[in-house]
């Protein structure tokens, strides 16, 4: 095998059609400090011993408000 070499081999594994979209959110800069640390803890609490490979924010936002309005 070459160096920088580009030849990776087939790839069999089924197509991810995962859209990524962005959504702004605003805040003072107090209120970006207070809203980093509850998702900080939210993350740990959800994720548990996962929480720094499977949690992120977009996530635990889904999981918080399915389980307050998912049902109205």
């Amino acid at each position: 095998m070459k160096l920088f070499e580009d030849d990776w081999g087939t790839d069999n594994s089924s197509i991810d059609n995962t859209e990524i979209t962005t959504t702004m959110l605003y805040f003072s800069s107090e209120e970006l400090k207070q809203f980093k640390a509850l998702c900080k803890k939210g993350i740990q609490f959800e994720f548990k011993d996962e929480y720094q490979s499977k949690g992120n924010l977009s996530d635990l936002l889904l999981i918080i408000l399915k389980e307050k309005y998912g049902n109205l």
